[in-house]
């Protein structure tokens, strides 16, 4: 077990903006969890990471991001006290799991901020038909680069006379370890 215990626990509202209604959480712990990173990183689909500074940033659902450092954690945007605990002990969680499976998981180090949306709209349809529900492509694109939505929202980007973009679209989403690729 590579982390055992979280130490120096803050929870608290953004001091910039007091009446917002999340919560930011702050703790440390004496472990280095810097060698799980990359780890990390591949699993759970980092948004960020900074391998020179040891830096992973990860974006959860619902507005809530995590960054962990070396010794030290952040959460931002949690609704309340319980949601921030279970969240903090949820990557305590995932930093074990996934640090004691590393000999079977491929590191990445590269994020998904990488991504570029006009790179992923230059190989979606771009006939802004409206069928994803959104404007237009580009609008499209922008969510998918974000991970609010997947390849199958995108109907004609099933049809075959678009299959090459289709495929290349997935392989370089994949090269950035986008996660909403599991909703395929």
């Amino acid at each position: 077990m590579l982390l055992e215990k979280i130490n120096n626990y803050e929870i608290f509202r953004p001091k910039c903006d007091s009446t917002k209604e999340v919560l930011h959480s702050i703790a440390t712990f004496d472990a280095d969890i810097a060698p799980a990173l990359p780890y990390l990183n591949a699993e759970l689909g980092g948004w960020d990471y900074d391998q020179q500074n040891q830096v992973l940033l990860l974006k959860l659902s619902a507005g809530k991001w995590v960054t962990l450092q070396r010794h030290e954690i952040a959460i931002r945007g949690a609704g309340d006290m319980e949601e921030s605990r279970a969240l903090l002990e949820w990557i305590k969680g995932q930093i074990n799991e996934v640090y004691e499976r590393r000999d079977i998981i491929t590191p990445r180090y590269t994020g998904q901020a990488g991504l570029k949306v006009m790179d992923i709209l230059k190989l979606t349809p771009m006939t802004n038909c409206k069928a994803c529900g959104y404007a237009t492509c580009m609008a499209y694109a922008a969510a998918l680069r974000e991970g609010e939505i997947s390849l199958n929202d995108c109907p004609p980007l099933w049809e075959e006379k678009y299959r090459e973009k289709r495929e290349k679209l997935h392989a370089y989403l994949e090269s950035f370890g986008w996660r909403a690729l599991d909703a395929e």
